[in-house]
C-alpha cells in the first residue's frame, strides 16, 4: 500500500513527539502491508505549525538514518499537508513548504467547520501554475454534504483523498455511507491513513472492506495508487 498522508514527522506538528514515537508509527505501517509512506507534516499558521522545508528535510533525513539503521523495509518520502491561504502559492515558490515528494500533487486542506470558498479558488490557483491538488479527507468537511461539489472539485482537476477512518465509522455512520457513495460513483483517488500517535493506522482492515463491499481491484485502485510517481 501507499500512504500518501501521515504524521510521523517528529517534533514539528501534533503527529509524533520523538524519533522512537515515529519509528514505532513507521512500524505499525509495516504491518498494515504500507511499502511507501509519504511524510506529511502539517503547514498551518493558526494552529502554530510552521516549520519550513529545509527544516523538515533535515529532521526527515534524521529519521530515515534511523530507519536504515533499523533496517525497516519502507520507503520514506517528504512532503507537507498544507492550510491553504492566499500565501500558499507563494509558499510553495519560495518552498517553505513542498508538494508530495518530487512529484507536481499538492496535498491541502481546508477549514473543517466553514465553508470560506476556498476551495474552487485553491484548485484553480493551483492547477493555473501546474500543481494537481490532492483535497485531504473532505468528508471531515462539515459543509461539504452534497456529492455535487465533489464532481465540481473533481471537474475542475483536484483529486480526493478520504481517511480510512471514515471507512472503518470513525466519523459516524452518516459520513461512512457517504464515503461509500463517493467511491460508487468513482470519486475517491486516494485512502490514506492520516495517521498520528492518538490516530492508528486501519489501512489494512479498510482494505478488507472495500475489497469486500466493492471489488479487490477498486480497493486496489484507493490503496495502491501510484499516480504521484508517474
Amino acid at each position: 500500500m501507499i500512504d500518501i498522508h501521515t504524521h510521523i514527522l517528529p517534533y514539528v506538528d501534533d503527529g509524533s513527539s520523538s524519533i522512537n514515537k515515529s519509528i514505532e508509527l513507521i512500524k505499525y505501517e509495516i504491518n498494515q502491508g504500507v511499502t511507501d509512506i509519504f511524510v506529511t507534516p502539517h503547514y498551518f499558521l493558526l494552529r502554530g505549525y510552521v516549520s519550513m522545508y529545509e527544516d523538515n528535510k533535515k529532521i526527515f533525513e534524521d529519521l530515515t538514518r534511523e530507519v536504515k539503521k533499523q533496517k525497516l523495509n519502507i520507503n520514506l518520502h517528504l512532503g507537507n499537508e498544507i492550510y491553504y491561504t492566499q500565501d500558499t502559492l507563494q509558499y510553495l515558490k519560495e518552498k517553505r513548504v513542498i508538494p508530495l515528494g518530487y512529484s507536481k500533487y499538492v496535498l491541502i486542506e481546508f477549514s473543517l467547520y466553514n465553508d470560506t470558498g476556498d476551495i474552487p479558488e485553491a484548485i484553480n490557483c493551483l492547477t493555473a501554475i501546474g500543481y494537481i491538488p490532492i483535497i485531504a479527507h473532505p468528508e471531515r468537511y462539515k459543509y461539504l454534504t452534497n456529492i455535487i461539489d465533489y464532481k465540481m472539485m473533481k471537474r475542475m482537476g483536484a483529486l480526493i483523498q478520504i481517511n480510512v477512518g471514515a471507512i472503518l465509522g470513525e466519523y459516524g455512520n452518516k459520513v461512512k455511507k457517504g464515503v461509500f457513495k463517493l467511491i460508487e460513483e468513482n470519486i475517491v483517488d486516494f485512502v490514506a491513513s492520516d495517521i498520528h500517535d492518538f490516530r492508528k493506522n486501519g489501512l489494512k482492515k479498510g482494505y478488507e472492506i472495500i475489497k469486500k463491499k466493492f471489488t479487490q481491484t477498486i480497493a486496489d485502485k484507493l490503496f495502491n495508487n501510484n499516480a504521484i510517481f508517474e
